[in-house]
């Protein structure tokens, strides 16, 4: 499992940074002709300790993967978003 770091304001995957992009973001990429792939990976809920899946996404020309997050202005703010079974993740397509 590769491991999963928030430290203050970057999210970082085996000490390298991740960017974020919410749903609405990628409907964005969808719209303007952005070419992009996504991906999923595995790692541990913080809270529960189990495995979950999680979408990656890495648009052309940038080096650095964005992780797919909920809607900042909700309640709680920006979370990455898990899965409990990659067919779950099917949820990561726009």
């Amino acid at each position: 499992m590769d491991e999963v770091m928030n430290v203050g304001e970057t999210i970082l995957l085996d000490g390298e940074s991740l960017s974020i992009v919410t749903r609405a973001g990628v409907e964005a990429w969808v719209e303007s002709g952005t070419k992009y792939s996504r991906r999923y990976d595995r790692v541990r809920d913080p809270v529960s300790g189990e495995p979950k899946h999680r979408c990656l996404y890495e648009k052309d020309g940038v080096d650095i993967p964005y992780v797919l997050v909920s809607d900042p202005d909700s309640d709680e703010g920006p979370r990455v978003i898990l899965f409990d079974q990659e067919s779950d993740a099917s949820q990561c397509e726009v």
